[in-house]
This record gives C-alpha cells, sequence and structure tokens, in this order.
C-alpha cells in the first residue's frame, strides 16, 4: 500500500495531499477500522483505514503499524497470532474495553475540533470574500 494517486487532484478538486497527513488522527482512525472490522491483520486495517483518512494522502503503512504498537502497549488493542495457512504467522488485532472506551473519548474530542475547524474555515472564506469585494 505504498503512495497512491491523488484522486481528488485528478477529478479537479482541492487536494490536501501537500497540506499534511495529519498523523495526529492515526489513532482514532485505526480505532475505527477496527471497530468497523472487529478483528483484522495490520494490512487489512491499513485498507480499511484509507476509508477513514482526513486528507487525499491517505495513512502510510507504516504509521498504521506503529499505532497499532502504541495502542496495543497502551492497552487499547491486544493481539493474538494466526498461524493458519501457508505464509508466516500474522497477529489479529482487536479493541480491548479501554480501546471501545478511548474511541468514545476521541469522538467527543472530534466533535470539538470539527467545530473549531468549522470556525477556521468560515474566517478564512470571509476574508477571502473580504478581499475580493475590496478589489485587492
Amino acid at each position: 500500500m505504498g503512495r497512491r494517486q491523488c484522486r481528488a487532484r485528478n477529478e479537479g478538486r482541492h487536494c490536501s495531499c501537500e497540506m499534511g497527513n495529519l498523523y495526529r488522527y492515526a489513532e482514532p482512525i485505526i480505532l475505527l477500522s477496527l471497530a468497523t472490522l472487529g478483528e483484522a491483520h495490520g494490512y487489512v486495517i491499513a485498507r480499511e483505514s484509507q476509508k477513514h483518512a482526513v486528507t487525499h494522502g491517505g495513512l502510510d503503512v507504516a504509521v498504521v503499524y506503529r499505532t497499532l504498537q502504541r495502542l496495543e502497549a497502551a492497552g487499547r488493542i491486544d493481539s493474538s497470532w494466526d498461524m493458519e495457512g501457508t505464509g508466516p504467522a500474522r497477529h489479529i488485532y482487536r479493541l480491548t474495553e479501554s480501546g471501545w472506551e478511548h474511541l468514545a473519548e476521541w469522538s467527543a474530542l472530534l466533535s470539538d475540533i470539527a467545530l473549531s475547524l468549522k470556525r477556521l474555515q468560515s474566517g478564512c472564506a470571509a476574508a477571502c470574500r473580504g478581499r475580493a469585494e475590496r478589489g485587492a
């Protein structure tokens, strides 16, 4: 899952790829992905995470795995080894009760951030309208 082509740019829309990947939001994205999947291998979580990414750039797979390790160390998720199949053994991750509680905390925090971002967006739009009205 390397760097993917920006769909927004290809469709002529505004692109957030160069505005940062906002790795700070990797944690709630991965928690949500696990909540959606129930349990999954890291690669499946990385693929599901792309659906929830907050920028067009998505999440780098390495960030997904680092975040999984950090969440497991904090007790938010746990894992077991999947030894079935012909390939190498893989971790299967799932949310713990603490992980569900942490997802709820992120939900409340993201609600506050969304309001702040809406105020910021409105301010930017108003500043641009004011500049256009002044003929600058």
